[in-house]
């Protein structure tokens, strides 16, 4: 496995895992690991300076299909840039129930892929949520991305 660091916009780095030509995982930190990917730098910076995640090369990804989050993974992928959703909503539309909030939630704490799987987009109903690598860095992003963070303030 071959550890690659990608800058981005956002004060942080994306950290690639690679195998096999494919993906394994995609972390967000702020020190550098590994070295610098020059084989998709080209690709990410088409995505930052778009700011537009479609440029994004999904089969990239090593996504295991058979697990219940691809569902959900293609589902925010299909999300466009700045739009948000609840929880809730988000399993109304993916499993058919608000019931399963909080397992989208857990799915998503679980996402390998941050960032090119937007789970950054997916709110609380009275807020911004969580994020597993922190709420000051989802806010980044979604700033990034054109949210009006005020919104959440009314919530």
């Amino acid at each position: 496995m071959n550890r690659f660091w990608v800058d981005t916009p956002f004060s942080a780095y994306l950290i690639l895992e690679i195998d096999n030509g494919l993906i394994q995982k995609i972390d967000i930190d702020s020190k550098k690991d590994g070295s610098k990917s020059e084989g998709l730098k080209g690709l990410f910076e088409k995505v930052f300076e778009n700011k537009d995640l479609s440029f994004f090369e999904y089969s990239l990804l090593a996504i295991d299909k058979t697990k219940k989050s691809y569902k959900l993974y293609e589902f925010l992928i299909s999300t466009k840039t700045g739009d948000t959703i609840s929880y809730s909503e988000c399993a109304d539309r993916v499993y058919g129930s608000k019931q399963y909030a909080r397992a989208v939630a857990k799915m998503l704490n679980a996402n390998k892929f941050a960032f090119v799987i937007p789970c950054h987009r997916v709110v609380a109903k009275n807020g911004i949520g969580g994020y597993a690598k922190g709420v000051e860095l989802k806010k980044k992003i979604l700033e990034w991305e054109g949210v009006d963070l005020r919104s959440f303030l009314d919530r």
